[in-house]
């Protein structure tokens, strides 16, 4: 099924894009995919945007992939596959029997294919097959992951005119016309469509697609560097993504240590930002691969990471130190950190709340109401007081070594799911529920 959040996303960005010159985002899907054994697949787009052989517009498609299935897998199939209910039509990713990047299900053969219906995928970065000597197309290698970019040009009652552009340029001031021609691939098909299915068969771990999107224009895929927000703002805003060197488009976490650097916690690792690039670490560096979902520097410089399912990873000298249950953690994954005004860290987890006071993990005696409970939040006021929310349970906050809950009877049933909490200059409280 499609996701709302993501449809919703689109029609958002969609409004605020409706300058003169500029298209429109009719659907997207940033979040990752990974397919494997799902043959024919499932819709993803829940009928939002369709096509049939009546319309003479032009859309253009995009898609990230990272390959796993890859030219070292017994045979298999993946792709980006546009379907008319159940019947498949145009499909981009990798052919049964072509093994290169390529589109299926078209209406003519490439020069360097043999079954009808596949048509190889021209690259930048072609296969070599003697010294100065290259095919046309590339195969996919695992941990080498490509964007994708094709343009259908619907023909009323005929083939569709197909342009597919394997990684593009979409760096800025980049053009659909300035994308040189050893990544352009042309041919024809029938791309009518009221699905897009994600599908991947044979051998392999198969691949994970992400940044999904359909637009009326190949604009709204390049990577905006400055926007003026309007003539009387204050403010202008610059965007990062995969292309610009960031690890993963999904940012879970922020932060800037006291040494100037921004890091960023994603749904495929941690990095560091300088205002220019992004260094990337993993586990050669010590820290855990994987989502990240806290991080923050505590009054002693240390950087503290909290991941989904691998435990608390600490920063100090540029080394990294991971702690996990084993050591007293209510659970790997971390939601949420603080700390206090002794210099404790507070950590909560998806199984409680606990403290690091430099040495061993302790859990809070008066903690009891929300012990074993999903921590959502913590935050710490101007006046030192510690404030918790946690899933199912509600806000409490902690003073004079006692947990005291927040109530409103008219808010009471909103309260038990706190997402957010912050005390004001003013000393209001705010809660996302």
């Amino acid at each position: 099924m499609a996701r709302p959040a993501a449809i919703l996303a689109a029609l958002i960005l969609a409004c605020l894009s409706c300058l003169p010159v500029r298209a429109v985002v009719l659907w997207s899907d940033l979040g990752a995919t990974p397919e494997r054994d799902t043959g024919a697949g499932i819709d993803i787009l829940g009928g939002v945007v369709h096509r049939d052989e009546t319309d003479s517009d032009t859309l253009y498609f995009k898609f990230h992939l990272n390959p796993g299935s890859d030219v070292t897998t017994e045979e298999y199939f993946a792709g980006f596959q546009l379907f008319e209910d159940d019947t498949p039509r145009l499909g981009v990713g990798n052919s049964l029997k072509a093994w290169a990047y390529s589109a299926y299900n078209t209406s003519e053969k490439g020069e360097s294919n043999t079954v009808f219906g596949d048509f190889d995928l021209r690259s930048s970065q072609p296969e070599s097959y003697g010294i100065g000597s290259f095919f046309n197309y590339e195969l996919p290698r695992r941990g080498i992951e490509r964007t994708v970019v094709f343009k259908v040009q619907y023909v009323r009652g005929g083939d569709d005119l197909v342009t597919v552009w394997l990684n593009p340029d979409l760096s800025t001031n980049a053009t659909e016309e300035s994308q040189p021609a050893s990544l352009t691939t042309k041919f024809k098909a029938n791309a009518c469509f009221n699905q897009i299915r994600l599908r991947h068969g044979g051998g392999g771990p198969g691949w994970v697609f992400s940044d999904m999107a359909i637009a009326t224009s190949f604009a709204d895929f390049i990577t905006p560097r400055t926007a003026d927000v309007g003539s009387s703002a204050r403010f202008t805003f610059q965007s990062w993504q995969r292309e610009e060197g960031l690890l993963q488009n999904s940012v879970r976490a922020l932060a800037q240590s006291s040494d100037g650097y921004l890091w960023i916690g994603t749904q495929d690792g941690l990095a560091r930002f300088d205002g220019v690039q992004f260094t990337a670490y993993g586990m050669k560096d010590g820290m855990p691969n994987g989502p990240v979902s806290a991080v923050m520097e505590d009054s002693r410089g240390t950087l503290w990471i909290g991941t989904v399912g691998s435990g608390l990873v600490s920063r100090q000298g540029g080394r990294f130190s991971t702690y996990t249950a084993r050591d007293g953690l209510p659970s790997d994954t971390i939601t949420a950190l603080a700390e206090d005004s002794e210099g404790k860290m507070w950590i909560g987890t998806e199984a409680g709340l606990v403290t690091w006071d430099g040495s061993r993990f302790e859990a809070l005696e008066a903690a009891e109401a929300i012990r074993a409970k999903a921590i959502t939040t913590l935050f710490k006021d101007r006046s030192g007081t510690m404030w918790v929310g946690a899933h199912g349970a509600g806000v409490f906050h902690f003073l004079a070594g006692k947990f005291k809950a927040v109530t409103d009877e008219a808010a009471d049933e909103l309260l038990r799911d706190p997402h957010a909490v912050l005390v004001d200059q003013g000393v209001r409280l705010w809660i996302a529920a």
